[in-house]
């Protein structure tokens, strides 16, 4: 995966990138070692299905942490700062499973150089996750050495 390089004034309202993901058991594995979240409806599947669910279930911060990536490596990329985020979840994800990540910019501010986005986390066609975010992008003429 390439990083993109978007400045402020390459951004419109409107503007969509998407990525796809896969999140994995190793991956849930990793990031409740990482977080300390050893909650069993992460790591065990005989607890999650007797909790309702379809069996265990990955982070919803490990989700986060996918968009993360759609923010920092496509929408808007390298000059783009992270400043806020919120995140609603609307279904479980049982890995492994392949997730898309769709963002798009609903508001430029020229004067501050915030952007505005609202992302969707989708697996099989099903909704996941919908965020929100803001970041600041540079103003700038700059290219990254990416």
């Amino acid at each position: 995966m390439s990083v993109k390089n978007y400045l402020l004034s390459d951004l419109s309202k409107g503007q969509i990138e998407s990525i796809s993901t896969k999140i994995t058991i190793e991956d849930v594995n990793a990031f409740a070692a990482l977080s300390g979240d050893i909650s069993p409806v992460h790591l065990s599947d005989d607890f999650a299905v007797k909790k309702a669910l379809p069996g265990r279930i990955a982070h919803g911060l490990l989700i986060g942490a996918r968009v993360s990536s759609l923010i920092g490596n496509s929408l808007p990329g390298a000059f783009g700062i992270l400043q806020s985020f919120d995140i609603e979840f609307r279904s479980p994800l049982v890995p492994p499973q392949e997730i898309q990540i769709q963002g798009e910019v609903t508001n430029i501010s020229e004067g501050t150089g915030q952007v505005s986005l609202s992302i969707i986390v989708t697996a099989s066609g099903k909704l996941i996750a919908k965020c929100k975010a803001k970041t600041i992008v540079s103003l700038g003429t700059q290219t990254a050495n990416i």
